[in-house]
Protein backbone atom coordinates (compact mmCIF):
# COMPACT_ATOMS: atom_id res chain seq x y z
CA UNK A 1 0.00 0.00 0.00
CA UNK A 2 2.68 2.37 0.67
CA UNK A 3 4.22 1.96 -2.97
CA UNK A 4 0.41 2.33 -4.51
CA UNK A 5 0.37 5.33 -2.03
CA UNK A 6 4.15 6.52 -3.39
CA UNK A 7 3.15 6.09 -6.82
CA UNK A 8 0.21 7.74 -6.51
CA UNK A 9 1.32 11.02 -5.16
CA UNK A 10 4.59 10.66 -7.66
CA UNK A 11 1.84 10.56 -10.84
CA UNK A 12 -0.41 13.53 -9.66
CA UNK A 13 2.88 15.67 -9.03
CA UNK A 14 4.11 14.89 -12.40
CA UNK A 15 0.64 15.92 -13.93
CA UNK A 16 0.67 19.29 -11.76
CA UNK A 17 4.28 19.38 -13.20
CA UNK A 18 3.17 19.48 -16.54
CA UNK A 19 0.18 22.00 -15.67
CA UNK A 20 3.25 24.71 -14.70
CA UNK A 21 4.08 24.72 -18.78
CA UNK A 22 0.28 25.89 -19.23
CA UNK A 23 1.37 29.88 -20.08
CA UNK A 24 3.63 28.27 -22.92
CA UNK A 25 1.40 25.90 -24.07
CA UNK A 26 1.76 27.30 -27.77
CA UNK A 27 5.60 26.60 -27.74
CA UNK A 28 5.20 23.56 -25.98
CA UNK A 29 2.41 21.72 -28.38
CA UNK A 30 4.92 22.84 -31.51
CA UNK A 31 7.94 20.82 -29.90
CA UNK A 32 5.96 18.11 -29.58
CA UNK A 33 4.62 17.99 -33.15
CA UNK A 34 8.26 18.12 -34.08
CA UNK A 35 9.00 15.58 -31.88
CA UNK A 36 6.47 13.10 -33.23
CA UNK A 37 7.45 14.16 -36.74
CA UNK A 38 11.26 13.17 -35.78
CA UNK A 39 9.78 9.78 -35.07
CA UNK A 40 8.13 8.88 -37.48
CA UNK A 41 11.22 9.60 -39.85
CA UNK A 42 13.69 7.61 -37.32
CA UNK A 43 11.01 4.27 -37.28
CA UNK A 44 11.30 4.69 -41.34
CA UNK A 45 14.93 4.70 -41.58
CA UNK A 46 15.87 0.47 -41.05
CA UNK A 47 12.46 0.23 -43.12
CA UNK A 48 14.49 1.80 -45.87
CA UNK A 49 17.76 -0.17 -45.04
CA UNK A 50 15.61 -3.75 -45.18
CA UNK A 51 14.35 -2.22 -48.95
CA UNK A 52 17.59 -1.16 -49.73
CA UNK A 53 19.48 -4.53 -48.70
CA UNK A 54 16.31 -6.59 -50.79
CA UNK A 55 16.99 -4.62 -53.69
CA UNK A 56 20.77 -5.24 -54.01
CA UNK A 57 19.82 -9.15 -53.25
CA UNK A 58 17.93 -8.78 -56.32
CA UNK A 59 20.59 -6.83 -58.37
CA UNK A 60 17.65 -4.05 -58.94
CA UNK A 61 18.69 -0.12 -58.54
CA UNK A 62 18.57 0.91 -54.88
CA UNK A 63 20.15 4.04 -55.19
CA UNK A 64 16.45 5.93 -54.75
CA UNK A 65 16.48 3.80 -51.36
CA UNK A 66 19.78 4.72 -50.06
CA UNK A 67 18.96 8.42 -51.10
CA UNK A 68 15.69 8.86 -49.61
CA UNK A 69 17.07 6.75 -46.49
CA UNK A 70 19.92 9.49 -46.60
CA UNK A 71 17.87 12.53 -47.12
CA UNK A 72 15.78 11.03 -44.08
CA UNK A 73 18.42 10.75 -41.84
CA UNK A 74 19.47 14.49 -42.41
CA UNK A 75 16.16 15.68 -41.82
CA UNK A 76 16.07 14.04 -38.66
CA UNK A 77 19.46 15.62 -37.52
CA UNK A 78 18.13 18.90 -38.32
CA UNK A 79 14.99 18.63 -36.61
CA UNK A 80 16.83 17.07 -33.47
CA UNK A 81 19.00 19.84 -33.10
CA UNK A 82 16.00 22.47 -33.59
CA UNK A 83 13.98 20.72 -31.28
CA UNK A 84 17.29 20.67 -28.58
CA UNK A 85 17.72 23.94 -28.80
CA UNK A 86 13.94 24.94 -28.37
CA UNK A 87 13.22 23.07 -25.51
CA UNK A 88 16.11 24.39 -23.94
CA UNK A 89 15.15 27.64 -24.10
CA UNK A 90 11.55 26.46 -23.10
CA UNK A 91 12.80 24.71 -20.16
CA UNK A 92 15.08 27.04 -18.74
CA UNK A 93 12.46 29.69 -18.30
CA UNK A 94 9.76 27.44 -17.03
CA UNK A 95 12.51 26.42 -14.56
CA UNK A 96 12.90 29.80 -13.17
CA UNK A 97 9.44 30.68 -13.01
CA UNK A 98 8.78 27.84 -11.03
CA UNK A 99 11.43 28.99 -9.06
CA UNK A 100 9.39 32.47 -8.29
CA UNK A 101 6.43 31.04 -7.84
CA UNK A 102 7.89 28.78 -5.18
CA UNK A 103 9.78 31.73 -3.41
CA UNK A 104 6.62 34.33 -3.76
CA UNK A 105 4.56 31.76 -2.33
CA UNK A 106 6.49 30.98 0.45
CA UNK A 107 7.10 34.28 1.49
CA UNK A 108 3.42 35.15 1.53
CA UNK A 109 2.74 32.20 4.04
CA UNK A 110 1.25 33.14 7.23
CA UNK A 111 3.95 32.76 11.01
CA UNK A 112 1.99 29.50 11.02
CA UNK A 113 3.72 27.74 8.34
CA UNK A 114 6.99 29.39 9.14
CA UNK A 115 6.73 28.28 12.86
CA UNK A 116 6.74 24.97 11.86
CA UNK A 117 9.04 24.63 8.89
CA UNK A 118 13.07 24.84 8.56
CA UNK A 119 14.31 27.79 6.62
CA UNK A 120 17.11 24.61 5.51
CA UNK A 121 14.22 22.03 4.50
CA UNK A 122 12.46 24.98 2.52
CA UNK A 123 15.60 25.56 0.60
CA UNK A 124 16.09 22.12 -0.50
CA UNK A 125 12.54 21.48 -1.43
CA UNK A 126 12.83 24.49 -3.46
CA UNK A 127 16.25 23.55 -4.94
CA UNK A 128 15.17 19.99 -5.44
CA UNK A 129 11.99 21.02 -6.80
CA UNK A 130 12.86 22.91 -9.51
CA UNK A 131 15.91 20.27 -11.03
CA UNK A 132 13.30 18.00 -11.20
CA UNK A 133 11.01 19.59 -12.76
CA UNK A 134 13.81 20.90 -15.33
CA UNK A 135 15.35 16.82 -15.34
CA UNK A 136 11.60 15.60 -16.43
CA UNK A 137 10.03 18.37 -18.56
CA UNK A 138 13.56 18.40 -20.69
CA UNK A 139 14.25 15.05 -21.59
CA UNK A 140 10.49 14.26 -21.79
CA UNK A 141 10.04 17.31 -24.48
CA UNK A 142 13.43 16.54 -26.43
CA UNK A 143 13.10 12.83 -26.35
CA UNK A 144 11.00 10.87 -24.73
CA UNK A 145 7.75 11.74 -26.27
CA UNK A 146 9.36 10.47 -29.77
CA UNK A 147 9.96 7.90 -27.79
CA UNK A 148 6.73 7.06 -26.87
CA UNK A 149 5.71 7.94 -30.87
CA UNK A 150 8.62 5.62 -32.05
CA UNK A 151 7.22 2.54 -30.09
CA UNK A 152 4.20 3.36 -31.00
CA UNK A 153 4.70 3.40 -34.61
CA UNK A 154 7.53 0.59 -34.84
CA UNK A 155 4.97 -2.29 -33.11
CA UNK A 156 2.71 -1.84 -35.88
CA UNK A 157 4.79 -1.24 -39.04
CA UNK A 158 6.71 -4.48 -37.75
CA UNK A 159 3.46 -6.41 -37.69
CA UNK A 160 2.88 -5.15 -41.08
CA UNK A 161 6.60 -6.29 -42.37
CA UNK A 162 6.65 -9.81 -40.95
CA UNK A 163 4.03 -11.07 -37.88
CA UNK A 164 6.40 -13.53 -36.82
CA UNK A 165 9.42 -11.69 -36.08
CA UNK A 166 7.36 -9.24 -35.11
CA UNK A 167 5.87 -11.63 -32.66
CA UNK A 168 8.92 -12.20 -30.94
CA UNK A 169 9.51 -8.47 -30.77
CA UNK A 170 6.62 -8.29 -28.70
CA UNK A 171 7.77 -10.89 -26.54
CA UNK A 172 11.05 -9.08 -25.83
CA UNK A 173 9.21 -6.11 -25.11
CA UNK A 174 6.80 -7.59 -23.12
CA UNK A 175 9.24 -9.17 -20.56
CA UNK A 176 11.86 -6.43 -20.15
CA UNK A 177 8.82 -3.71 -19.73
CA UNK A 178 7.12 -6.58 -16.57
CA UNK A 179 10.94 -6.39 -15.15
CA UNK A 180 10.97 -2.44 -15.54
CA UNK A 181 7.70 -2.25 -13.65
CA UNK A 182 8.68 -4.77 -11.35
CA UNK A 183 11.93 -2.62 -10.06
CA UNK A 184 9.96 0.67 -10.28
CA UNK A 185 7.71 -0.88 -7.47
CA UNK A 186 10.00 -2.01 -5.10
CA UNK A 187 12.26 0.57 -5.40
CA UNK A 188 9.49 3.59 -5.20
CA UNK A 189 8.40 3.66 -1.90
CA UNK A 190 11.91 3.36 -0.54
CA UNK A 191 13.16 6.29 -2.31
CA UNK A 192 10.34 8.29 -1.04
CA UNK A 193 12.07 7.55 1.95
CA UNK A 194 15.67 8.79 1.60
CA UNK A 195 14.52 11.81 0.46
CA UNK A 196 12.28 12.30 3.36
CA UNK A 197 15.56 11.60 5.13
CA UNK A 198 17.69 14.16 3.29
CA UNK A 199 15.26 17.07 3.82
CA UNK A 200 15.03 16.08 7.67
CA UNK A 201 18.51 16.36 7.60
CA UNK A 202 18.80 19.74 5.59
CA UNK A 203 16.39 21.87 8.06
CA UNK A 204 18.68 20.47 10.87
CA UNK A 205 21.95 21.37 9.20
CA UNK A 206 20.80 24.93 8.34
CA UNK A 207 19.99 25.38 11.98
CA UNK A 208 23.42 24.16 12.81
CA UNK A 209 25.10 26.83 10.54
CA UNK A 210 22.76 29.16 12.01
CA UNK A 211 23.94 28.80 15.69
CA UNK A 212 27.86 27.90 14.88
CA UNK A 213 28.95 29.97 17.74
CA UNK A 214 26.32 28.93 20.39
CA UNK A 215 28.13 25.10 19.50
CA UNK A 216 31.12 26.14 19.85
CA UNK A 217 30.61 28.18 23.04
CA UNK A 218 28.85 25.30 24.68
CA UNK A 219 31.42 22.45 23.75
CA UNK A 220 28.14 21.08 21.14
CA UNK A 221 29.79 20.61 17.63
CA UNK A 222 30.91 17.13 18.23
CA UNK A 223 27.78 15.83 19.51
CA UNK A 224 25.65 17.47 16.87
CA UNK A 225 28.43 16.44 14.61
CA UNK A 226 27.75 12.66 15.69
CA UNK A 227 23.86 12.98 15.60
CA UNK A 228 24.29 14.34 11.69
CA UNK A 229 26.79 11.59 11.00
CA UNK A 230 24.19 9.34 12.34
CA UNK A 231 21.69 10.54 9.98
CA UNK A 232 23.38 10.39 7.12
CA UNK A 233 24.47 6.59 7.68
CA UNK A 234 20.44 6.13 8.17
CA UNK A 235 20.26 7.80 5.06
CA UNK A 236 22.93 5.42 3.61
CA UNK A 237 21.36 2.31 4.85
CA UNK A 238 17.76 3.47 3.25
CA UNK A 239 19.57 4.14 0.03
CA UNK A 240 21.21 0.54 -0.31
CA UNK A 241 18.71 -1.64 -1.65
CA UNK A 242 17.55 0.74 -3.97
CA UNK A 243 20.81 1.07 -5.57
CA UNK A 244 20.41 -2.66 -5.52
CA UNK A 245 17.37 -3.20 -7.38
CA UNK A 246 18.86 -0.17 -9.74
CA UNK A 247 22.17 -2.22 -10.22
CA UNK A 248 19.73 -4.92 -11.44
CA UNK A 249 18.01 -3.33 -13.82
CA UNK A 250 21.07 -1.25 -15.41
CA UNK A 251 22.38 -5.15 -16.25
CA UNK A 252 19.17 -6.45 -17.59
CA UNK A 253 19.11 -3.23 -19.64
CA UNK A 254 22.67 -4.15 -21.34
CA UNK A 255 21.69 -7.77 -21.73
CA UNK A 256 18.64 -7.21 -23.14
CA UNK A 257 19.86 -5.54 -26.16
CA UNK A 258 22.45 -8.52 -26.88
CA UNK A 259 20.03 -11.21 -26.35
CA UNK A 260 16.86 -9.27 -28.89
CA UNK A 261 19.60 -8.90 -31.62
CA UNK A 262 20.88 -12.69 -30.81
CA UNK A 263 17.09 -13.94 -31.19
CA UNK A 264 16.28 -11.76 -34.21
CA UNK A 265 19.39 -12.86 -36.12
CA UNK A 266 18.24 -16.55 -35.18
CA UNK A 267 14.44 -16.68 -35.77
CA UNK A 268 15.17 -14.69 -38.81
CA UNK A 269 17.40 -17.36 -40.17
CA UNK A 270 14.79 -20.29 -39.55
CA UNK A 271 12.23 -18.49 -41.05
CA UNK A 272 14.77 -17.37 -43.99
CA UNK A 273 15.14 -21.12 -44.68
CA UNK A 274 11.61 -21.87 -44.41
CA UNK A 275 11.01 -18.86 -47.07
CA UNK A 276 8.84 -17.19 -44.44
CA UNK A 277 10.83 -13.81 -44.27
CA UNK A 278 13.53 -11.95 -46.59
CA UNK A 279 17.26 -11.37 -45.73
CA UNK A 280 16.03 -7.44 -45.71
CA UNK A 281 13.33 -8.23 -43.24
CA UNK A 282 15.78 -9.76 -40.69
CA UNK A 283 18.09 -6.55 -41.44
CA UNK A 284 14.98 -4.14 -40.88
CA UNK A 285 14.43 -6.16 -37.90
CA UNK A 286 17.36 -5.84 -36.11
CA UNK A 287 17.40 -2.54 -36.96
CA UNK A 288 13.90 -2.56 -34.99
CA UNK A 289 15.49 -3.96 -32.37
CA UNK A 290 18.08 -2.22 -31.70
CA UNK A 291 16.16 1.26 -31.78
CA UNK A 292 13.66 -0.69 -29.57
CA UNK A 293 15.94 -1.55 -27.32
CA UNK A 294 18.07 2.41 -27.50
CA UNK A 295 14.22 3.33 -27.02
CA UNK A 296 13.19 1.79 -23.85
CA UNK A 297 16.62 2.01 -22.56
CA UNK A 298 16.12 6.04 -22.81
CA UNK A 299 12.70 5.46 -21.31
CA UNK A 300 13.38 3.24 -18.84
CA UNK A 301 16.78 5.20 -17.46
CA UNK A 302 13.84 8.64 -17.40
CA UNK A 303 11.28 6.17 -15.51
CA UNK A 304 13.73 5.59 -12.90
CA UNK A 305 14.96 9.06 -12.89
CA UNK A 306 11.25 10.21 -12.37
CA UNK A 307 10.39 7.56 -9.48
CA UNK A 308 13.69 9.09 -8.10
CA UNK A 309 13.05 12.44 -7.65
CA UNK A 310 9.41 11.63 -7.37
CA UNK A 311 9.54 12.46 -3.65
CA UNK A 312 11.21 15.76 -4.00
CA UNK A 313 8.66 17.01 -6.24
CA UNK A 314 5.90 15.86 -4.01
CA UNK A 315 7.15 17.91 -1.37
CA UNK A 316 7.86 20.79 -3.79
CA UNK A 317 3.69 20.86 -4.57
CA UNK A 318 2.82 19.75 -1.02
CA UNK A 319 4.65 23.24 -0.34
CA UNK A 320 2.77 25.30 -3.04
CA UNK A 321 -0.31 23.77 -1.36
CA UNK A 322 0.04 25.51 1.38
CA UNK A 323 -2.68 28.39 1.77
CA UNK A 324 -2.97 31.02 4.41
CA UNK A 325 -6.03 31.33 6.75
CA UNK A 326 -5.95 34.81 6.16
CA UNK A 327 -7.80 35.17 3.34
CA UNK A 328 -7.78 39.03 1.17
CA UNK A 329 -11.73 39.11 0.07
CA UNK A 330 -12.04 40.09 -3.64
CA UNK A 331 -14.05 43.36 -2.92
CA UNK A 332 -11.37 44.43 -0.18
CA UNK A 333 -10.47 48.43 -0.43
CA UNK A 334 -7.80 50.10 0.60
CA UNK A 335 -7.17 50.81 3.85
CA UNK A 336 -7.34 55.15 4.65
CA UNK A 337 -5.78 56.21 8.30
CA UNK A 338 -6.96 59.80 8.77
CA UNK A 339 -6.30 59.51 12.68
CA UNK A 340 -4.85 55.76 13.16
CA UNK A 341 -7.68 54.99 15.82
CA UNK A 342 -7.11 51.61 16.63
CA UNK A 343 -10.30 49.49 18.32
CA UNK A 344 -10.57 45.87 19.32
CA UNK A 345 -14.06 44.96 19.83
CA UNK A 346 -14.28 41.58 21.82
CA UNK A 347 -11.44 39.69 19.76
CA UNK A 348 -10.88 35.97 20.62
CA UNK A 349 -9.07 33.76 19.34
CA UNK A 350 -6.89 30.35 19.86
CA UNK A 351 -4.07 28.91 18.02
CA UNK A 352 -4.74 25.72 15.68
CA UNK A 353 -2.04 23.82 17.80
CA UNK A 354 -3.82 24.62 21.30
CA UNK A 355 -1.22 26.48 22.52
CA UNK A 356 -1.93 30.46 23.51
CA UNK A 357 -5.10 32.58 23.43
CA UNK A 358 -6.85 35.56 23.99
CA UNK A 359 -10.56 36.37 24.76
CA UNK A 360 -12.55 38.32 24.71
CA UNK A 361 -10.40 41.27 24.07
CA UNK A 362 -12.02 45.15 24.30
CA UNK A 363 -10.61 48.20 23.95
CA UNK A 364 -9.46 51.42 22.22
CA UNK A 365 -6.91 53.23 21.57
CA UNK A 366 -6.89 56.75 20.68
CA UNK A 367 -4.98 58.50 17.72
CA UNK A 368 -1.10 59.36 18.71
CA UNK A 369 -2.17 57.45 21.98
CA UNK A 370 0.44 55.01 23.44
CA UNK A 371 -0.73 51.76 24.89
CA UNK A 372 1.45 49.26 26.51
CA UNK A 373 1.10 45.93 26.93
CA UNK A 374 2.16 43.64 29.26
CA UNK A 375 1.78 40.12 31.35
CA UNK A 376 3.17 37.25 31.91
CA UNK A 377 4.82 34.84 29.29
CA UNK A 378 2.26 33.30 26.96
CA UNK A 379 -0.64 35.75 28.44
CA UNK A 380 -1.14 36.83 24.75
CA UNK A 381 0.67 39.84 24.33
CA UNK A 382 1.91 39.20 20.52
CA UNK A 383 -1.16 37.20 19.64
CA UNK A 384 -3.20 40.33 20.05
CA UNK A 385 -0.66 42.40 17.86
CA UNK A 386 -0.24 39.46 15.01
CA UNK A 387 -4.63 39.88 14.69
CA UNK A 388 -3.82 43.24 14.13
CA UNK A 389 -1.29 42.67 11.50
CA UNK A 390 -3.75 40.26 10.10
CA UNK A 391 -0.96 37.37 10.73
CA UNK A 392 -3.85 35.14 11.67
CA UNK A 393 -7.98 36.54 11.74
CA UNK A 394 -10.21 36.41 14.90
CA UNK A 395 -12.44 33.59 15.36
CA UNK A 396 -15.20 35.99 17.22
CA UNK A 397 -14.97 40.17 17.14
CA UNK A 398 -13.16 42.31 15.16
CA UNK A 399 -10.58 44.76 14.95
CA UNK A 400 -11.15 48.58 13.08
CA UNK A 401 -8.96 51.18 12.85
CA UNK A 402 -10.63 54.65 12.16
CA UNK A 403 -13.81 52.81 11.88
CA UNK A 404 -12.63 49.78 8.64
CA UNK A 405 -12.70 46.51 9.97
CA UNK A 406 -8.89 45.13 8.83
CA UNK A 407 -10.51 41.83 7.05
CA UNK A 408 -12.09 44.26 4.70
CA UNK A 409 -9.20 46.19 4.19
CA UNK A 410 -6.26 45.01 0.91
CA UNK A 411 -2.94 43.41 3.13
CA UNK A 412 -0.83 45.45 1.36
CA UNK A 413 -2.71 48.64 2.46
CA UNK A 414 -3.09 47.29 5.95
CA UNK A 415 0.85 46.35 6.12
CA UNK A 416 1.99 49.15 4.63
CA UNK A 417 0.24 50.92 7.52
CA UNK A 418 1.78 49.69 10.31
CA UNK A 419 5.12 50.11 10.88
CA UNK A 420 7.18 47.53 13.35
CA UNK A 421 10.64 47.13 15.69
CA UNK A 422 10.64 43.81 16.37
CA UNK A 423 13.44 42.60 19.43
CA UNK A 424 15.69 41.35 16.59
CA UNK A 425 16.43 43.88 13.99
CA UNK A 426 16.17 41.39 11.02
CA UNK A 427 18.79 42.54 9.13
CA UNK A 428 20.25 41.31 5.97
CA UNK A 429 23.25 40.38 4.23
CA UNK A 430 23.34 44.00 2.35
CA UNK A 431 24.49 47.09 2.94
CA UNK A 432 23.41 49.69 5.27
CA UNK A 433 21.26 52.00 3.35
CA UNK A 434 19.92 49.30 1.63
CA UNK A 435 18.76 47.53 5.02
CA UNK A 436 17.41 50.69 6.13
CA UNK A 437 15.37 51.13 2.92
CA UNK A 438 14.39 47.71 3.20
CA UNK A 439 10.35 48.96 2.99
CA UNK A 440 10.87 52.05 0.78
CA UNK A 441 13.13 50.93 -2.02
CA UNK A 442 12.53 54.15 -3.65
CA UNK A 443 13.63 56.62 -0.61
CA UNK A 444 16.19 59.32 -1.52
CA UNK A 445 19.84 59.15 -0.09
CA UNK A 446 18.64 62.22 1.91
CA UNK A 447 15.71 60.46 3.35
CA UNK A 448 17.90 57.85 4.14
CA UNK A 449 20.36 59.83 5.94
CA UNK A 450 17.21 61.78 7.61
CA UNK A 451 16.14 58.45 8.68
CA UNK A 452 19.19 57.35 10.50
CA UNK A 453 20.17 60.70 12.00
CA UNK A 454 16.64 60.30 13.95
CA UNK A 455 17.45 57.16 14.87
CA UNK A 456 20.77 57.60 16.07
CA UNK A 457 22.53 55.61 13.79
CA UNK A 458 24.49 58.21 11.10
CA UNK A 459 27.37 58.95 13.54
CA UNK A 460 28.61 55.21 13.52
CA UNK A 461 27.75 54.60 9.96
CA UNK A 462 29.42 57.72 8.67
CA UNK A 463 31.97 56.13 11.14
CA UNK A 464 32.60 53.14 8.83
CA UNK A 465 35.50 53.61 5.81
CA UNK A 466 32.23 52.52 3.51
CA UNK A 467 29.48 54.49 4.91
CA UNK A 468 25.92 53.75 4.23
CA UNK A 469 27.56 51.36 1.42
CA UNK A 470 29.19 49.05 4.44
CA UNK A 471 28.15 45.74 4.22
CA UNK A 472 26.28 44.44 7.62
CA UNK A 473 27.00 40.78 7.38
CA UNK A 474 24.43 38.01 7.91
CA UNK A 475 21.96 38.82 10.33
CA UNK A 476 23.66 42.06 11.18
CA UNK A 477 26.62 39.98 12.65
CA UNK A 478 28.98 42.67 11.92
CA UNK A 479 27.31 45.46 14.29
CA UNK A 480 26.43 45.41 18.01
CA UNK A 481 22.96 44.76 19.49
CA UNK A 482 21.93 48.56 19.83
CA UNK A 483 23.56 49.30 15.98
CA UNK A 484 21.40 46.51 14.91
CA UNK A 485 18.00 47.81 16.92
CA UNK A 486 18.93 51.62 15.58
CA UNK A 487 18.74 50.27 11.77
CA UNK A 488 16.09 48.88 12.96
CA UNK A 489 14.29 51.95 13.86
CA UNK A 490 16.09 53.92 11.03
CA UNK A 491 13.69 51.38 8.88
CA UNK A 492 10.53 52.07 10.84
CA UNK A 493 11.18 55.42 10.45
CA UNK A 494 11.93 55.93 7.10
CA UNK A 495 8.25 53.68 6.45
CA UNK A 496 6.88 56.41 8.07
CA UNK A 497 3.47 54.61 9.00
CA UNK A 498 0.90 56.10 11.16
CA UNK A 499 0.62 53.28 13.69
CA UNK A 500 3.31 51.64 15.34
CA UNK A 501 4.00 48.28 16.99
CA UNK A 502 7.22 47.55 19.25
CA UNK A 503 7.54 44.20 19.84
CA UNK A 504 10.13 43.98 22.65
CA UNK A 505 12.43 46.15 20.76
CA UNK A 506 14.95 46.63 23.44
CA UNK A 507 14.58 43.65 25.63
CA UNK A 508 17.61 41.74 24.08
CA UNK A 509 19.77 45.02 24.85
CA UNK A 510 21.48 46.12 27.97
CA UNK A 511 20.59 48.69 30.31
CA UNK A 512 22.89 51.03 28.93
CA UNK A 513 22.50 50.52 25.55
CA UNK A 514 18.41 50.85 26.07
CA UNK A 515 18.46 53.50 27.85
CA UNK A 516 20.61 55.29 24.83
CA UNK A 517 18.06 54.28 22.45
CA UNK A 518 15.01 55.30 24.44
CA UNK A 519 15.11 58.99 22.69
CA UNK A 520 15.12 57.51 19.04
CA UNK A 521 12.62 55.39 20.01
CA UNK A 522 10.49 58.63 21.88
CA UNK A 523 10.90 60.16 18.22
CA UNK A 524 9.75 57.09 16.35
CA UNK A 525 6.48 56.83 18.71
CA UNK A 526 5.92 60.57 17.95
CA UNK A 527 2.61 61.62 16.09
CA UNK A 528 2.04 58.03 15.75
CA UNK A 529 -0.64 55.19 17.71
CA UNK A 530 1.97 53.03 19.32
CA UNK A 531 1.88 49.62 20.96
CA UNK A 532 4.25 48.74 23.01
CA UNK A 533 5.28 44.92 24.18
CA UNK A 534 7.97 44.79 26.88
CA UNK A 535 9.21 43.10 29.49
CA UNK A 536 11.12 45.81 31.06
CA UNK A 537 7.88 47.86 33.17
CA UNK A 538 10.98 50.65 33.41
CA UNK A 539 10.33 51.19 29.21
CA UNK A 540 7.14 52.45 29.53
CA UNK A 541 6.70 54.69 32.80
CA UNK A 542 5.45 57.26 29.87
CA UNK A 543 2.54 54.78 28.19
CA UNK A 544 -0.61 56.31 28.00
CA UNK A 545 -2.05 53.50 28.85
CA UNK A 546 -0.94 49.67 30.22
CA UNK A 547 -2.88 47.01 29.43
CA UNK A 548 -2.13 43.83 31.61
CA UNK A 549 -2.89 40.64 29.91
CA UNK A 550 -3.44 37.67 31.84
CA UNK A 551 -4.37 33.91 30.43
CA UNK A 552 -5.52 36.14 27.37
CA UNK A 553 -8.08 38.19 29.32
CA UNK A 554 -7.20 41.93 29.71
CA UNK A 555 -6.90 41.57 33.89
CA UNK A 556 -5.90 44.93 34.46
CA UNK A 557 -6.12 48.90 32.13
CA UNK A 558 -4.69 52.11 33.70
CA UNK A 559 -1.98 54.22 33.82
CA UNK A 560 1.64 53.23 35.34
CA UNK A 561 0.69 54.78 38.75
CA UNK A 562 -2.85 54.00 38.77
CA UNK A 563 -1.75 49.85 38.22
CA UNK A 564 0.95 50.48 41.16
CA UNK A 565 -1.24 51.73 43.56
CA UNK A 566 -4.16 49.20 43.09
CA UNK A 567 -1.45 46.46 43.95
CA UNK A 568 -2.81 44.03 41.81
CA UNK A 569 -0.85 42.07 39.11
CA UNK A 570 0.93 45.08 37.47
CA UNK A 571 2.23 45.99 40.98
CA UNK A 572 3.48 42.40 41.41
CA UNK A 573 5.67 42.92 38.51
CA UNK A 574 6.61 46.27 39.05
CA UNK A 575 7.97 44.78 42.54
CA UNK A 576 9.55 42.31 41.24
CA UNK A 577 10.87 43.92 38.54
CA UNK A 578 12.28 46.47 41.20
CA UNK A 579 11.11 49.74 38.93
CA UNK A 580 10.30 52.79 41.06
CA UNK A 581 6.31 52.86 41.54
CA UNK A 582 5.84 56.59 40.32
CA UNK A 583 5.47 57.39 36.85
CA UNK A 584 8.07 59.24 34.59
CA UNK A 585 8.15 61.48 31.78
CA UNK A 586 10.71 59.74 29.11
CA UNK A 587 13.88 61.34 29.17
CA UNK A 588 14.65 63.89 25.96
CA UNK A 589 17.01 62.43 23.89
CA UNK A 590 20.93 64.17 24.57
CA UNK A 591 22.04 64.04 21.06
CA UNK A 592 23.08 67.42 19.37
CA UNK A 593 22.06 66.02 15.90
CA UNK A 594 18.68 65.67 17.20
CA UNK A 595 18.73 68.80 18.72
CA UNK A 596 19.98 70.15 15.49
CA UNK A 597 16.87 68.04 13.88
CA UNK A 598 14.47 70.16 15.68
Amino acid sequence: MAAMSAASQAFQAYVQAIRLLAPERGRASGIVLAGVALAGIQVAEPVLFGHAINALLARENALGLVLLWGAASFVSFLAAMAISLLCDRLMHRRRLAAMGTFFEHVLALPASFHSRSQSGSLMRIMTSGVDTLFNFWLPLFREQIGNFVALGVLVPVAFWMNWRLASLLGVLIGVYTIVNLAVVRRTSGGQSHVEGHFTQVSGTVGELFGNATMLQSFLAVPLEVRSIRSSLDRILAAQYPVLNWWAVMAVLTRGASSISIVSIFAYGSWLASHGQSSVGEIVSFVGFATLLIGRLDQLTGFLMSLFTRAPMLVQFFGVLRERSDVIEFTDAVPLEVTQGRVRFENVSFQYPQGSGAIRGLDFEVAPGETVAIVGPTGSGKSTALSLLQRAYDPEKGRITIDGQDIRHVTLNSLRGSIGVVFQEAGLFSRSVGENIAIGRPEASMAEIEEAARLAGAYDFITGKPEGFAAPVGERGAGLSGGERQRLAIARALLKDAPILILDEATSALDTATETRLQGALERLRKGRTTFVIAHRLSTIRSADKILVLDNGSIAECGTFDELVERGGIFAGLARDAGVAAKRQAMPEPQYAYLEAAE
